[in-house]
């Protein structure tokens, strides 16, 4: 919003889609909120319509819907949850690719960039699903930066560590019920900045990746993490 940018706001609930929208049109820009399930082809083509029809193409696509499922051993884990991180991790990311990147090529500078994870750079114990389709993201995304150059659409993945969010409060929780402090500590404990990252330094970097990268970056995961994966 305060680069002026026009945004299409997708969740699956209404009331989240409008508060970001709001938020969006609030600092500058123009936020548009749209219902949808980006696991569900259907909603994405719908969504990808709607955005041809408000402005004709885009200049960019951000991957960024995800869950973290489950907080189980390995050999414990549901498979009803194991299908559901994959839907919306995986295929939201191939399905949000593939009805985007018409609207990206008639841009002068198209970028897409997938929320993967560190997650989807080392073993992620009692959220092995999550884990699995970041690292299935990162690979997703080297492989749509070769075939999409050619249409010269960088496609670059945004790997943040942990971060002070809900959905961070809900791993630590399910990892430990009676001890989330304790989880924290302990992954606060690799991480050489000592801390987690805020929401706004991943909003930061999400709008640089988007709006002023060169377009010769691409196919690449990009870690904010603290030196997390270097320690």
């Amino acid at each position: 919003g305060r680069r002026g940018a026009a945004v299409l706001v997708v969740d699956r609930h209404k009331e989240a889609a409008e508060r970001v929208a709001e938020s969006v049109t609030a600092a500058g820009g123009l936020g548009i909120a749209f219902v949808a399930d980006v696991a569900n082809e259907a909603d994405v083509l719908a969504y990808a319509t709607a955005a041809r029809e408000q402005w004709g193409l885009a200049d960019f696509f951000f991957n960024n819907a995800g869950i973290e499922g489950a907080e189980q051993p390995l050999l414990n884990y549901p498979v009803e949850d194991w299908d559901r991180v994959m839907a919306v991790n995986l295929r939201g990311v191939f399905l949000g690719i593939k009805a985007m990147s018409h609207l990206l090529q008639h841009s002068e500078a198209p970028r897409i960039v997938n929320t993967a994870s560190v997650a989807g750079m080392q073993a992620t114990p009692m959220i092995s699903a999550y884990g699995a389709s970041k690292h299935a993201v990162i690979g997703l995304t080297k492989t749509a930066a070769v075939e999409l150059a050619p249409l010269n659409i960088s496609v670059n993945a945004l790997c943040p560590g942990p971060v002070a969010s809900a959905m961070m409060q809900r791993i630590e929780a399910g990892v430990a019920p009676a001890a989330p402090e304790a989880v924290r500590a302990n992954y606060e404990r690799l991480i050489p900045a000592g801390r987690y990252a805020n929401l706004a330094e991943v909003a930061n970097l999400a709008t640089y990746l988007l709006l002023d990268a060169p377009m010769y970056l691409t196919g690449q995961a990009i870690a904010l993490d603290g030196g997390m994966t270097v320690a």
